[in-house]
């Protein structure tokens, strides 16, 4: 079947698509329509190479006669004029080669040069080159400056910061810990292991942040694939942008987004890792990559984790209750939680071809993950709960194709799609009462106390059943027309359809259509540019959004003495458009002044408007987008070299002037929590990180974010006087600080071992919980909280096997988060690591 008839009969199955608009056919013709654009890109690149061999090419590595890598040297090939860096760990990729003999020459300032020739007569060469160490010159001083990824993104204009994961990768820590240790960013967790998390950047949290794993929506892969399933092992690095995103991100991001970039590796790697710790606590891990001569990929990842989450928690909501007297006592050393165990497991796999002559990365991946959580209580921990719980199972499939070069120089081309199929489940069926003894309440007779409607936190007895579809497709093509200018454009896609269902609820309820669907869509154009010998990078940018929400909602008839059901449909439209600019100018090598601008939109998501039961969320479906125009201003400085020192110092201001701001509100029997359009709401303050190092051995970073998030409008509340409407707003704190010490010890008890100590603290200044009192004394605060955590890690000789111990909260402080919830105490956790590849 040739290209236009094989086009031909997809473009009618999508126009039958287009005119049969049930469910089942909407979920159809979105995924065919995605693969309809992949199979143009595929053909394109495949019809354009056709008869060709594989893209041809020399691989290697080049290392010490110890095994340390020679990072940042270059590779050259007189004959061709073509070189290549290695990376950090030695590694090397020359591609595009003709087959003959070449003399391959590697210099750097390191090692003594290094020539070598080789006959290249087959589709892949894999070189290992020893090299010796440059006579005079002592390594452990030297410093060699380059542009790293880490370099190139935070010089890019963009208010950003990037964290290496190398080091902490070892430690027992998760990937959400690592970020609250960043300039700017605050986790807000609802508990222990599991728990719902929520991401703050410089005030702005929720939704407005958006979070990708390698450039796709996190929310396209399920809450139990999420950030703290993915070890850090398994991770290159992670960007944070704050304020303004970069156009490829392609998402309504307001607030900013947090990109997780997952290790690329293109040689055969298998990692596993195994920690226990407090409350009963498990992580396994195991992660891996082949890649053959001829370009066939696979990587993978799996996971388990567990914990009965059973820590102390105490205060004034922390009571027993005498059922049969109604006498209320509040114990002395607070209870345990009983009813707050997590379990979660999966995997990610990608198989396909990377760096071959029609493709640079062409791979076709799935994700399966499950999980089921106990819930121990609602939005605050006024009601305990002893038997509610959620659980989750997740099926995704991805594509991704990625080609440089393509047809042209300089033309770009990337695509992204996914489809998704999440099935949750609500169980809340027993209706027993209990309090934080974790024993049902009994009456005067002894027998057990029921909710009079059989459960817990629902209106009734629930097996409710939400299965969600998601396909999302990201396309980005760019193409650099002259030297250091650039266009590209940029679309994104998603198309969401819940389904909803209770076999507990009447059959005439059962049988009404209960669905909710989301279209959106958001279209950019970029330009960037870099001028005066490189010095000023400029990056502008449009963006155009759109989004159509349905809700179809059966509900009961009133009457008198008649039981009947309808249903009700709502929409919900928002159509807005979008610019920005950003820049970075270097002053000197040293030196780069950063800015950005830009008037944001931030359309309200599915979990915003549909609510979600599993994390206590009831549906907002009026919610209105926030807008917002953001500005940033900052420096990057150093890193600075004077004999064994290393200084580097980042200093970001910024501004968010937010109208309809989405911010989650408590209702009135604190179980659930609902969202709602605050008013003008202004977000000043200030990100400021210093990175110190001394000898290669102690290392110390230390940031401060002080902002303010302050309503901008004067309200008129009874009993709040008029000054107050420049108050800061709920449930949002202020100022954090963090400080982070470590010290490296070579040769401890093994010679080639590396032992490593560290000491984290971490401050949050008090800050309003509710608008409890209000313009009175005695305001419903969480208090100032400094947690401080310690840990050491233990490498052995092999560079294979790694040991760690951590432990978290030291002082065993009571530590507070969203409206008041508590977290862990005192723990403790070890970890093992090891690699079966060098």
């Amino acid at each position: 079947m040739d290209n236009k008839v094989c086009f031909d009969k997809m473009w009618s199955f999508l126009d039958n698509g287009l005119q049969n608009k049930n469910k089942q056919s909407k979920v159809i013709y979105h995924w065919f329509k995605l693969l309809l654009i992949s199979c143009v890109f595929g053909v394109m690149s495949i019809n354009s190479y056709a008869g060709e061999d594989h893209k041809r090419g020399i691989e290697g590595q080049v290392t010490y006669a110890n095994k340390q890598p020679v990072g940042y040297a270059t590779v050259f090939i007189r004959e061709l004029n073509k070189s290549v860096l290695t990376n950090e760990e030695g590694r090397f990729y020359l591609t595009g080669l003709p087959y003959g003999t070449y003399e391959v020459e590697i210099n750097s300032l390191e090692i003594q040069p290094i020539k070598q020739t080789v006959v290249f007569s087959s589709t892949s060469k894999n070189l290992i080159i020893t090299a010796t160490a440059a006579k005079g010159v002592n390594l452990e001083e030297m410093v060699i400056d380059v542009q790293t990824d880490k370099k190139r993104i935070e010089s890019s204009g963009f208010a950003v910061n990037v964290i290496n994961t190398k080091d902490v990768a070892l430690q027992s820590i998760q990937t959400n810990e690592l970020l609250d240790r960043t300039a700017g960013v605050k986790i807000r967790q609802d508990g222990g292991l599991g728990s719902r998390v929520n991401y703050n950047l410089n005030g702005l949290s929720g939704r407005a942040i958006k979070i990708f794993i390698d450039g796709i929506p996190s929310s396209n892969y399920g809450s139990s694939f999420s950030l703290n399933s993915i070890s850090p092992s398994a991770i290159e690095r992670i960007e944070v942008y704050k304020g303004v995103v970069p156009t490829y991100l392609s998402d309504d991001a307001l607030g900013g987004a947090i990109n997780i970039v997952l290790k690329q590796k293109q040689t055969n790697t298998l990692n596993v890792s195994g920690g226990y710790g407090s409350f009963g606590t498990h992580q396994y891990n195991v992660n891996g990559s082949y890649r053959a001569d001829n370009g066939f990929t696979f990587s993978g990842t799996g996971f388990f984790n567990y914990s009965k989450n059973n820590y102390r928690v105490n205060g004034p909501q922390i009571r027993f209750v005498d059922g049969s007297t109604g006498a209320i006592s509040y114990p002395e050393n607070g209870a345990k939680r009983f009813h707050d165990a997590y379990q979660s497991q999966g995997g990610k796999f990608d198989i396909g071809f990377t760096d071959v002559k029609w493709a640079d990365k062409f791979l076709i991946g799935g994700v399966v993950s499950s999980r089921e959580k106990q819930i121990q209580h609602g939005s605050t921990m006024q009601k305990v709960y002893g038997d509610r719980l959620t659980k989750q199972h997740s099926f995704i499939g991805s594509l991704q194709y990625l080609k440089k070069d393509l047809l042209i120089e300089g033309l770009d081309v990337r695509l992204d799609a996914t489809y998704s199929n999440l099935t949750r489940q609500i169980v809340d069926t027993v209706g027993m009462m209990y309090d934080w003894s974790g024993k049902p309440m009994r009456d005067k007779q002894g027998n057990i106390i029921y909710y009079n409607n059989g459960a817990e936190a629902s209106a009734d007895k629930s097996l409710q059943k939400y299965i969600d579809k998601t396909t999302a497709l990201r396309a980005n093509i760019a193409y650099e027309f002259l030297p250091n200018h650039t266009i590209s454009a940029n679309y994104f896609y998603t198309f969401f359809l819940r389904d909803s269902s209770d076999e507990l609820q009447p059959k005439q309820l059962q049988q009404l259509v209960n669905t909710r669907d989301l279209n959106k869509s958001i279209l950019s154009f970029n330009y960037e540019n870099a001028l005066f010998d490189n010095r000023l990078r400029m990056n502008i940018f449009y963006k155009k959004y759109y989004q159509k929400a349905i809700s179809k909602e059966p509900y009961q008839l009133s009457g008198p003495g008649k039981v009947a059901y309808a249903v009700r449909q709502l929409d919900n439209v928002v159509d807005h458009n979008g610019y920005g600019a950003s820049f970075s100018y270097k002053v000197w090598d040293k030196l780069y002044l950063l800015g950005s601008a830009e008037k944001a939109i931030r359309m309200p998501s599915e979990g915003e408007l549909f609510g979600n039961n599993a994390d206590n969320v009831l549906s907002a479906f009026n919610l209105k987008p926030e807008e917002s125009t953001n500005f940033n201003i900052g420096f990057q400085a150093g890193p600075f070299e004077f004999k064994h020192h290393r200084i580097g110092l980042n200093a970001t201001y910024f501004k968010r002037d937010t109208k309809g701001m989405i911010r989650e509100a408590i209702d009135q029997r604190g179980n659930f929590t609902r969202h709602e359009n605050l008013e003008k709401v202004l977000s000043t303050g200030v990100d400021v990180e210093l990175n110190y190092s001394f000898k290669d051995k102690l290392f110390l970073t230390a940031s401060v974010s002080k902002f303010n998030v302050l309503f901008n409008t004067p309200f008129d509340a009874e009993g709040v006087p008029y000054h107050y409407y420049k108050l800061q707003i709920r449930n949002e704190p202020s100022l954090k600080m963090n400080a982070n010490l470590s010290y490296q010890f070579k040769d401890i008890i093994q010679k080639g071992s590396r032992l490593r100590l560290y000491y984290n603290v971490y401050y949050v200044e008090e800050f309003l919980k509710d608008w409890s009192n209000v313009g009175g004394t005695n305001l419903a605060t969480i208090p100032t909280q400094y947690p401080n955590d310690m840990g050491l890690s233990y490498q052995f000789p092999s560079k294979k096997t790694t040991m760690s111990f951590d432990a978290k909260n030291i002082l065993n402080q009571d530590i507070y988060d969203n409206f008041g919830l508590q977290k862990p105490g005192r723990a403790f956790y070890i970890k093992v690591t090891h690699s079966f590849f060098n």
